[in-house]
This record gives structure tokens, C-alpha cells and sequence, in this order.
């Protein structure tokens, strides 16, 4: 290696390993990430540690200062492993185990690091040696390679039968359903909510009301206590936001634009001191991925993010150059691992392509999603929203068989689903709120009537 010190991150392990022997949560954690490696650790003093956590917790045993410290000494590791002096103080710097996974990964990216200095000095000694079959430096090379990916994939351990089946029997124990709440009953009850580590594509051509549709997804969450991030790519916070009072206050649209606000307004403006605490979370700043990615795990972590939402796919930039498919096809993946990582759902919009516009129908499938076909392959739900009003077609089609027209409806397409298969659902669709609703179910005169006490408007500001 030259003499260069290879890289490592000790300060950090020492935090990992503080914060297994006070917190058992942060130690679930590290064993997530690490795993049961030792060589993970550059310093000795922490392998033989956590060597001895491993081993407590293979059997079941509590894992604390004092029986790590006892194991040691069974061992006759206790110097090896700096003394019971440096065990305790290990654990003074430590408060929570809050950015436990964090300072896991970066334990991790080092050891990586130093196993891809080694394999690459081993291939380099090898090429030197005269005789040597190259085809045999070639086997190496793929084998060194290979081993450096399992690392990777082996972040999280592998789980046999009886664990997954053990994982199985306490969902079905469970009466609470997971999943994110979604504001149309059909849609909720055939999916259960929006489950956790789904990506789900909202796609249509423009005027389609794809921004309506995932305020409406989002803010419905939101009122249901479950923290929703809005990221806009397109569209202004603010924006946004007159969209949500809009459409939750039954105020026209057109009147907030236009500022032209009647007394009933201001006093339903002025009495929704109840909306201000609802957990959604507005983000209009950043277009680039890596920015984007970043953003969404801190606010995951500070808010406790149930959901994300992206407005629009096409719209994210990316740090290195790429053509605009090869990006689209990245940054779907990426948004696939993201939704994996954080363990709850992401809804990203995309635009459909102008093929759509050359059928009589003008009815939207999976082939229109735009850029890119790997947004097909990635994503776990697929749904197109579709007005055939907006394209003057006033009947819908005879094997819809809906026996009614088509003036301030829309179709929800489910185009795909892992998890049901496909579906069609008819909504509602009321122009002046830019809001889709359930038929027979919903009324936003009378849904806002009850919440309007008699106040002075003029006291509003």
C-alpha cells in the first residue's frame, strides 16, 4: 500500500461499539448493516469487541458493558481488546442511537475500500509475475470482484425459510394494516393502503390532473397523521399549497387566483387553524438526484416520513452526463432502492408521450410512459389518470359499460400491479377545486359546511 494508511474510519466504530453496549435497538441496527463481520472493524480493539457482542448474542444473552467485558475475559481477550478502561469510555460519547445506520454504512464504505486496495495490489503482483497464465489473472480478477459485490449485497443478512415464515405468522397475527391510506375506497381496499417499499407511477399526458391526484394522495395521508414529503420539481410551494386549500376548504380555485374572496371564504381561510398541523411537508429547492436522495433521508429521519411524493420523474437532473433515457432509467432504479431503503412507499409522476393523442380514444397505456421503459419494470403500481371529457369524448366506451357520460369524471387506470393485478375505478373530477373525489360519496358543499363557525371575516387579517 505504499505506506499510505488505508482507509478507515475508527472514530466511527468506536460509536458503532458504543452504542451496541448501551442500546439494544442500536445494536438490531449494526447487525442489519454489518452483520456478524469482524473485519468490518479496522482498529483490532473494536473486532475483538464486537467479536464478543456477536457471540452473546448467538446465544441469546444480554449484551452489556459488563457481560462483554466478563466474555472477554473467558476468553482471554481482554487486553487484546484495550482493557476494560477502554470498553467503558467507548461508551461515553455515545447519546442515542439515532444515526446508528449512518455511521454503520461509513464503518462499511471503509472496509470496502480496503478490500478493493487489497484485491487490486494481489492482481497488480500478479500481472508482474513472469509465466503467469493470463487467463488465469483474468479468473482471479472476476473471483476478487465477485467477492467485493457479495460484500455489498451482504449488508443485510440472508434470511432462511423459518425466518421469513416466522416474519409471516406475526403479520397475520397482527390486526393493524400497514399501508398508507388512500382517500378511494375501492383503490384502498384492493391494495390496503400504499405498502412500504413500493414505487408507485402516477403517469399521464398534461391537463390529465396527475398534481391533483397526488396532492389529493398526499394530503389525505397527511390528515390521517401520516408525514407526507412533497417534492416539486414543477411547481412553487405556494402553488401547491392554494391546490390543498382549494380543494379541502371548497374555495374556487379561479377566486384564489384572482384573489377575489367572498366572506364565506375568509371565514373558511380564517377558521382552518386545523390544516397547519397536519405533517406535509413541502419541497420545491432541489432538482437533482443525489440532492434529492439526501433530502428525503433527513427528513425521514427528522420527520418520520410516511410516504414520498415526486412531481414530475422527467424532471430530475443528475450529477454525472447522461442521455435523457439512460437518466430516466437510472433515477427510476434509484427511486425503486430509495423506497427499499426508507421502507415506505414513493409515488412519482411521469409524463405520457404524444402517442397517446393519436388514438380516437386518446386512452393512455403502458408503452406511453415517456423515455423510458425501465419506469415499467420498476415500478410495483402503474396507474394512469385519464378525462376523456377533456378530449370532448362525452360517452365512455360500450365495454366500460359506466351507463353514464363522462362530464366531471375520470378513470383511474391501474395499468399494473404487482400485488392485484389490474382494475379500473371511476371518480369524480370537480373542476373548480381541481379535486378527484369518490362517486355517490362526496359532496364539498356539505363536507365544509359543518366546520365553519360564525366568525367575523374582517378579523381574518
Amino acid at each position: 500500500m505504499n505506506g499510505n494508511i488505508p482507509p478507515n474510519a475508527i472514530e466511527f466504530e468506536k460509536l458503532v461499539i458504543g452504542t451496541c453496549l448501551i442500546d439494544s435497538k442500536g445494536l438490531q441496527e449494526t447487525e442489519k448493516v454489518l452483520s456478524d463481520n469482524l473485519e468490518v472493524f479496522y482498529d483490532p480493539r473494536n473486532r475483538e469487541i464486537y467479536r464478543a457482542i456477536c457471540w452473546l448474542k448467538s446465544k441469546n444473552n444480554p449484551v452489556d458493558i459488563m457481560t462483554v467485558i466478563n466474555q472477554l475475559q473467558k476468553t482471554n481477550a481482554l487486553q487484546d481488546a484495550g482493557g476494560d478502561h477502554y470498553i467503558i469510555n467507548l461508551t461515553m460519547g455515545v447519546s442515542s442511537s439515532a444515526h446508528i445506520e449512518y455511521h454503520c454504512r461509513i464503518v462499511f464504505e471503509k472496509y470496502i475500500s480496503r478490500q478493493i486496495i487489497e484485491a487490486g495490489s494481489k492482481m497488480v503482483q500478479m500481472a508482474f509475475k513472469d509465466g503467469l497464465d493470463v487467463f488465469e489473472l483474468l479468473d482471479y480478477t472476476t473471483k476478487e470482484t465477485s467477492k467485493i459485490q457479495a460484500y455489498l449485497s451482504g449488508q443485510k443478512p440472508i434470511q432462511s425459510f423459518a425466518d421469513v415464515q416466522k416474519e409471516f405468522i406475526e403479520y397475520i397475527h397482527s390486526k393493524n394494516i400497514d399501508g398508507v391510506p388512500i382517500p378511494f375506497k375501492k383503490l384502498h381496499e384492493e391494495n390496503q393502503g400504499w405498502q412500504s417499499s413500493d414505487l408507485i407511477i402516477i403517469a399521464a399526458r398534461p391537463a390529465m390532473g396527475k398534481t391533483a391526484l397526488a396532492l389529493e394522495l398526499g394530503k389525505h395521508a397527511a390528515i390521517n397523521d401520516y408525514p407526507i414529503h412533497f417534492f416539486s420539481l414543477e411547481m412553487a410551494n405556494l402553488q401547491l399549497h392554494k391546490r390543498i386549500i382549494s380543494n379541502e376548504l371548497g374555495i374556487s380555485a379561479n377566486r384564489i387566483r384572482k384573489k377575489k374572496l367572498n366572506d364565506s371564504d375568509m371565514q373558511k381561510i380564517f377558521n382552518s387553524g386545523n390544516l397547519e398541523k397536519i405533517p406535509f411537508y413541502y419541497d420545491d429547492s432541489i432538482f437533482v438526484w443525489e440532492e434529492i436522495k439526501s433530502r428525503a433521508r433527513h427528513v425521514a429521519n427528522e420527520k418520520k416520513t410516511k410516504m414520498i411524493i415526486i412531481d414530475y420523474l422527467q424532471l430530475i437532473s443528475t450529477k454525472g452526463k447522461m442521455s435523457t433515457i439512460d437518466r430516466v432509467s437510472f433515477v427510476s432504479r434509484e427511486l425503486k432502492m430509495l423506497a427499499k431503503e426508507l421502507k415506505i412507499p414513493i409515488i412519482a409522476l411521469s409524463q405520457l408521450s404524444r402517442e397517446v393523442e393519436k388514438r380516437p380514444n386518446k386512452k393512455p397505456q403502458l408503452s406511453d410512459i415517456r423515455e423510458s421503459g425501465a419506469i415499467e419494470q420498476d415500478a410495483d403500481i402503474i396507474i394512469f389518470p385519464y378525462r376523456p371529457e377533456y378530449y370532448g369524448i362525452d360517452k365512455w366506451e360500450e365495454e366500460e359499460d359506466f351507463e353514464t357520460d363522462t362530464k366531471c369524471k375520470a378513470l383511474l387506470i391501474t395499468a399494473k400491479n404487482r400485488h392485484c393485478g389490474e382494475s379500473d375505478l371511476v371518480v369524480g373530477w370537480n373542476p373548480d377545486y381541481q379535486k378527484f373525489h369518490d362517486l355517490n360519496t362526496y359532496n364539498i358543499s356539505e363536507e365544509h359546511e359543518y366546520k365553519l363557525p360564525i366568525v367575523d371575516p374582517n378579523l381574518a387579517f
